[in-house]
């Protein structure tokens, strides 16, 4: 789908794909056409990103702590809501509402998680820069898991003490953090925003680090949600080995293919929906309807000043990374009218099954998001609510029905199969 920004970037490269025998067999690919194809593939041996921030994302012990926590009720104010609530493996951790139902109504949708590690920032807004760092957003948001932030440490350490010694060795800040019995939290006004100010710099020191080390540990499961290959990796694999034709039609339809070199080609998906999880992680403004026009969501623009004031980012005290390694947040980009309403491209894997659509669920079928590329409709705009007119990014598609039709159906050769028999893809 086109974008003013990035629709050049790739456009030569993507032509052939359109071009190449598209007016004859449908299954011809050149060795360039295959080349391209292969960076969209999922691989094995697809190197996991460096996480300097988090020295345990990649211990086997903190993935096995954070999968249990990640289903654990009772890490919430009312003891019912997990994160597994709003994130459920059986709808490819999704929960399948426009906006998710924890405590209250989320102002979002729940985004999907199996190879978000792979995008630098994270929500749609990308207020957080790590999955750690995310992870902690929800289990502070009244609207979600609702605890204060004292009393998510202190249960953590409770509940899972030998677990978190183990891996952390920490044992002056666990008893600070065990000593404390006055819920607290800056992230909750009244009563317990008032309780963290009366702490001393010590105790906050101790609850932060503590909390931060939770959100840690949830990462390192996130980390191990990889996803199977689905029907297109299957079909790039047997175009690389020089599969019969035959066996390339069991793998995806012709209406399929003509939907894969739409995507590629006329249609011009591919400039942001790209590499192996078909995003950039970039920010656009698409024109989205806006779900709440008295209270309008500027995206981008609001999460860039969120994640400037957030105490958990890898350039906080409770990274552990050193300050050169994080270039993501040394070079952020901070302002700019491309940020007004401005929401980050979402994988497509498995979008078929993962409905509804954009940051608020705005759009319940695929076709609806088609339609709207197709003959976009530009921003909503309130000069009394936007600091500027927002940047729209995209130009009409002007595809047939037909050609609208195929690429829905290269869609579905996008969703990867629940691996059943995985024990991260299950209740521990």
């Amino acid at each position: 789908m086109i974008t003013k920004r990035c629709g050049n970037v790739l456009f030569a490269l993507l032509l052939f794909i359109s071009r190449a025998h598209g007016a004859s067999d449908p299954y011809l690919f050149t060795d360039a056409d295959i080349i391209f194809l292969s960076g969209f593939m999922l691989s094995d041996s697809h190197r996991l990103p460096d996480t300097p921030d988090n020295k345990v994302a990649d211990d086997e012990r903190a993935a096995r702590l954070g999968h249990q926590l990640f289903f654990d009720r009772q890490l919430s104010a009312n003891g019912e809501v997990s994160c597994a609530t709003c994130h459920q493996p059986e709808q490819h951790f999704t929960d399948g509402l426009a906006k998710s139902v924890a405590l209250g109504i989320t102002r979002r949708n729940a985004p999907s998680i199996p190879g978000a590690l792979y995008s630098p920032w994270q929500f749609w807004d990308g207020r957080a820069d790590s999955l750690w760092a995310q992870a902690l957003g929800p289990l502070e948001d009244l609207h979600e898991q609702g605890l204060d932030r004292t009393s998510a440490a202190r249960y953590f350490i409770s509940a899972y003490g030998s677990k978190y010694q183990a891996l952390f060795n920490n044992a002056e800040q666990v008893d600070v953090v065990r000593r404390l019995s006055v819920p607290a939290s800056p992230a909750h006004p009244g009563v317990h925003a008032d309780n963290w100010q009366a702490l001393s710099d010590t105790e906050r020191t101790a609850v932060n680090q503590v909390f931060a080390n939770l959100g840690k540990v949830l990462m390192a499961y996130e980390r191990r949600l990889t996803l199977p290959p689905a029907r297109f990796d299957h079909f790039v694999e047997a175009l690389k080995d020089q599969a019969e034709p035959s066996h390339l039609h069991t793998l995806m339809n012709p209406q399929e293919v003509e939907g894969m070199r739409l995507f590629m080609g006329k249609a011009n998906c591919a400039s942001c929906h790209n590499g192996p999880m078909f995003s950039n992680f970039e920010f656009h403004n698409i024109g989205a309807p806006e779900p709440d026009q008295s209270h309008v969501d500027l995206g981008r623009y609001e999460g860039v000043i969120t994640l400037q004031n957030s105490e958990f980012t890898c350039l906080s005290p409770y990274s552990d990374a050193a300050t050169e390694q994080c270039e993501e947040m040394r070079f952020l980009k901070k302002q700019g009218p491309e940020l007004v309403g401005a929401f980050k491209t979402p994988s497509l894997r498995n979008v078929t099954r993962t409905a509804p659509y954009m940051q608020s669920g705005q759009f319940s079928s695929l076709q609806e998001i088609v339609s709207h590329y197709n003959k976009p409709v530009p921003p909503f705009y309130d000069r009394r609510q936007h600091p500027n007119r927002p940047h729209f990014d995209i130009l009409p598609l002007n595809l047939t029905e037909q050609e609208q039709q195929q690429l829905i159906a290269f869609l579905d050769t996008l969703t990867s199969p629940i691996p059943q028999d995985s024990p991260w893809w299950n209740t521990p």
